[in-house]
């Protein structure tokens, strides 16, 4: 699962250096994730969708996921793994690190190869993470690969995930990109529909509260799925920080379904 090369941890070390540099806003935003978990419960989901994604761009995207994960969107790829990871990355031509990093703000960076002397991508994950959000974090990075493959023209360049960024997500094209192969990983079609049922949907898209009914199913299914529960186990700040992720891929996930049927 991890790379020793010389090369790849240079670069490793490289990014993390500035992150704190480049990440200050999100960094500050961390220590109060109730703001960000207010805004995001008063977002138009469908609307940012709209105006940033196509149904054609959105379909590529799934046609590209798809030839790495033949039942993406069909069935839940399962809880992630070594093998998981490492399988995946040889699919896609990349390299992989795993890390434990201090700030758990970060969850990790995609590295185009043009941005470095590398002869792949590179995908860095910060291990310090639950084992859910390892695996959200590889989704989304390998999103960004994704958008990197079909931009035209192409675009390089480093991209951070940080938590606590999710609103900013909506206006960014390529963040939300990512953000769509996380909800139809994590959410496969015939989970999203039993999740979230055709009479509230689109509330939940477009401005609604996640109800108790629909929370209740969103947290049974992470918890058979991907071993995901809230807990002691984790600090007060982490289970905030996940629980404004899970609201952000589930309305997400809803307004898939509503406004483009994936």
């Amino acid at each position: 699962m991890k790379q020793r090369s010389t090369a790849t941890d240079q670069v490793v070390h490289s990014v993390l250096a500035r992150a704190g540099v480049l990440g200050a806003r999100e960094l500050r935003a961390w220590k109060r994730p109730q703001d960000d978990i207010r805004r995001l419960t008063n977002s138009d989901y469908a609307a940012s969708l709209r105006q940033r994604l196509s149904f054609a761009q959105v379909n590529e995207l799934v046609h590209r996921a798809t030839d790495v994960w033949p039942h993406f969107n069909r069935r839940v790829l399962g809880p992630p793994s070594a093998e998981f990871f490492s399988r995946a990355a040889d699919a896609l031509q990349l390299h992989l690190k795993t890390a434990r990093y201090t700030s758990l703000a970060l969850y990790g960076f995609y590295v185009d190869r043009s941005e470095s002397a590398l002869a792949k991508p590179l995908i860095f994950v910060n291990s310090a993470h639950h084992d859910l959000a390892i695996g959200t974090t590889f989704c989304h990075e390998v999103g960004h690969h994704f958008c990197t493959e079909l931009a035209r023209p192409r675009r390089a360049g480093v991209r951070f995930y940080f938590d606590a960024a999710y609103n900013e997500h909506l206006r960014d094209e390529g963040e939300l990109a990512a953000d769509v192969i996380v909800s139809l990983a994590g959410y496969p079609k015939p989970a999203a529909r039993a999740i979230f049922t055709r009479g509230l949907r689109r509330e939940i898209a477009r401005k609604g509260h996640l109800d108790q009914i629909v929370i209740d199913r969103i947290r049974t299914h992470l918890e058979q799925s991907y071993g995901f529960a809230f807990s002691a186990a984790l600090s007060p700040a982490q289970n905030l920080q996940y629980l404004a992720g899970m609201l952000h891929y589930a309305k997400l996930r809803a307004a898939l379904l509503e406004e483009y049927d994936l």
